[in-house]
C-alpha cells in the first residue's frame, strides 16, 4: 500500500474529504497530544486542545494555507495554541520556569520526543494483557515485582518474567526508530563539527 504525502491528503481535506480528515487525524493525534503534553504537562488538557485544533481545522478548511509542510503546520499550531493557554491562564504570571525551560529546547527535538513516546505508548498498546498490566504497574505506578504480585495474585517470578517479556517486545518494536535517532543525532553532531572547522 502506497502512502500518500502529507500535502495531498491536506488538498483532499479542503475539497471536504472525511477520509482524508481521519488520516490525518490517526497520523498525528497521539504524538501532536504529547508534543503539547510537554508544555501544558496535563495529557488529558494536552488531548483537549489538540482536539480542538483538528475541529477547528475542519471547519476553516477552505481558508488554512499550509506555506511549509502539514506535518510542521500541526505541531506549530499545537505549540502557539499551548503558549496562548498557558499565557491567558496566568497573564499576572507569565510561562513559569518550567513553561520556559521546555522552550529552550529545540523544536525538532519536541517533535522527534513527541513521535518516539507515540511509539512506546503503540508499543505498551500491542503487549498481551496481563503482560502489559504488569508493565504499566511497574513502568508508570511505580510498583516493586513483590507489590505486583500480590495486587495481581502471581508469584514474583511470573512477574518477572512478564516483564522481560514486555522491554524485549517494546525494543523490538522500537528498534528501527532509534537506529534512525541515532543515525541522525551522529549526522547533526558531525555536520556541527564540520561547520567550526570550515
Amino acid at each position: 500500500m502506497s502512502i500518500i504525502p502529507d500535502t495531498d491528503v491536506f488538498r483532499s481535506i479542503q475539497k471536504g474529504d472525511h477520509k482524508a480528515f481521519s488520516q490525518l487525524f490517526d497520523s498525528y493525534y497521539i504524538s501532536l497530544c504529547f508534543f503539547a503534553a510537554r508544555y501544558l504537562h496535563d495529557l488529558s488538557l494536552a488531548r483537549s486542545l489538540v482536539q480542538d485544533l483538528f475541529i477547528d481545522l475542519w471547519q476553516r478548511r477552505e481558508k488554512i494555507e499550509v506555506a511549509v509542510s502539514v506535518k510542521a503546520y500541526l505541531y506549530i499550531s499545537v505549540k502557539n495554541r499551548c503558549i496562548d493557554y498557558l499565557r491567558a491562564k496566568r497573564p499576572e504570571v507569565g510561562i513559569t520556569e518550567p513553561e520556559a525551560a521546555v522552550s529552550q529546547v529545540p523544536f525538532r527535538d519536541l517533535i522527534e520526543e513527541a513521535e518516539l513516546n507515540e511509539r512506546i505508548n503503540l508499543s505498551i498498546n500491542r503487549l498481551p494483557d496481563k503482560c502489559r498490566e504488569i508493565f504499566l504497574l511497574s513502568r508508570m505506578e511505580g510498583l516493586k515485582y513483590a507489590e505486583i504480585a500480590r495486587k495481581l495474585d502471581l508469584s514474583v517470578k511470573t512477574v518477572e518474567m512478564q516483564m522481560g517479556i514486555a522491554l524485549r517486545k517494546i525494543r523490538e518494536s522500537l528498534s528501527d526508530y532509534l537506529t534512525l535517532l541515532l543515525i541522525a543525532f551522529f549526522c547533526k553532531k558531525l555536520f556541527m563539527l564540520l561547520q567550526g572547522v570550515l
